[in-house]
């Protein structure tokens, strides 16, 4: 399972070298809630390609989907990694499938508000 959390650079690590390699790779995120695709191109840029690969997936609101950078809401997604020989290819008709999996999209944390409490109380006794 991949995990991306909204708004920021993700540090992606899969294993695609088992079924090929490719110049460029397709992602393909399927979100489980909406039943709506969305897609992103995204480099290796692992050191060690032959044992695993790294990508750089960035969730932001106006995303540039050949720059692996995509716009997901909180949630599940299936994902599928397509071996893509273009930087622009959006489509992944015709593509080697090379990996797929779960991925779960989280929100940023939230800044916690913490208050002071100086109250005093003054009981009674009556």
């Amino acid at each position: 399972m991949i995990r991306i959390t909204q708004d920021s650079a993700n540090n992606v690590v899969i294993t695609t070298t088992e079924k090929g390699s490719a110049s460029h790779y397709l992602f393909q995120f399927f979100s489980l809630s909406t039943n709506i695709n969305a897609y992103c191109v995204a480099d290796d840029t692992s050191p060690y390609p032959l044992r695993y690969n790294a990508f750089t997936i960035t969730d932001q609101a106006s995303p540039t989907p050949t720059d692996g950078e995509v716009d997901l809401a909180t949630g599940e997604y299936k994902y599928f990694v397509y071996a893509n020989s273009s930087s622009s290819n959006l489509d992944p008709d015709g593509l080697t499938l090379l990996e797929s999996g779960m991925c779960l999209v989280s929100g940023t944390e939230p800044t916690v508000t913490e208050y002071d409490n100086t109250a005093t109380y003054t009981v009674y006794n009556g």
